[in-house]
């Protein structure tokens, strides 16, 4: 009877023991689950593509592309001068075929114009899927063509792409204009960076950027971005919304050398890259 006795005290104390241990196991996940989570960091791409044709002994080279993005490290790719299911272009939908060869990534594509039977736009590719994406039309005003802008929002940042007016300075400034009200709209109060990545065609010093950095902030650098074979001038940027929320740029280049190929005929543009931290608040 004693010896029943005993192994009953023994084992019970062992439960308790055991009991006690996963207390504390789980006070202490509590503990950390308390520990704010790190700073995140995008790496972003701003790229005129050409329609992935300016290489003419390997025309539509999205494979070679989308090889640059991953060397890259990029996240989310900002492309201009895409077609979609257009004549000229095979009838491909670009970007949703780049976006597969990407990996699958999530994508977005905006019309600025019916062209050859299907469409002529802008887009963006994220390795992330987005929380909403859409697409605004831009005023042309005295500009040669239509021109959109697209944007998707992802969980921790929002990116926006365009390609701004290449004849008028006047149409680029009311485009530029229209796309800070849309954004100042919807993101002024959010606690999300914003991001404008694109082929702005005006120059550093230019009537267009000055009235852009009124409201925006510029992350990349100034170095010439077109044409890609004998760069001369800086028309290829990313920028900041400025609603308040700090970002720090890690990283920021103009691409001109990559083992995915020769950049100078993968596109008639130089693709630049930033590499941002989104700081935590």
């Amino acid at each position: 009877m004693k010896k029943r006795f005993y192994i009953y005290i023994l084992a019970t104390l062992v439960i308790s023991g055991l009991l006690l241990s996963c207390g504390k196991k789980r006070s202490s996940d509590s503990q950390e689950s308390a520990i704010p989570e790190e700073d995140k960091v995008v790496t972003i791409m701003s790229y005129n593509v050409l329609r992935f044709v300016y290489d003419k002994e390997n025309p539509y080279n999205y494979e070679t592309i989308a090889k640059l993005v991953h060397e890259k490290g990029a996240e989310a790719v900002a492309l201009n001068e895409l077609d979609k299911l257009t004549t000229r272009s095979r009838e491909e939908d670009q970007l949703a075929h780049f976006a597969q060869v990407l990996g699958g990534w999530d994508f977005e594509f905006g019309s600025a114009m019916p062209y050859m039977g299907g469409d002529y736009g802008e887009g963006i590719a994220t390795r992330e899927s987005a929380v909403q994406k859409f697409s605004v039309q831009l005023p042309k005003g005295v500009g040669a063509e239509p021109r959109v802008m697209v944007v998707m929002e992802l969980e921790d940042y929002v990116i926006a792409t365009t390609h701004l007016d290449h004849v008028s300075d006047e149409a680029q400034i009311g485009q530029v204009e229209k796309i800070t009200e849309e954004i100042a709209k919807l993101y002024k109060d959010s606690d999300k960076p914003v991001f404008l990545a694109g082929d702005l065609n005006a120059t550093p010093d230019s009537e267009t950027i000055a009235i852009l950095e009124k409201d925006w902030i510029r992350l990349s650098g100034t170095e010439p971005t077109f044409p890609s074979h004998a760069p001369r001038g800086c028309i290829d940027y990313v920028y900041q919304y400025n609603n308040g929320v700090e970002c720090e740029v890690l990283h920021s280049e103009v691409v001109t050398t990559a083992e995915a190929g020769d950049m100078t005929v993968m596109s008639d543009h130089l693709p630049v890259l930033v590499k941002v931290k989104i700081l935590s608040k």
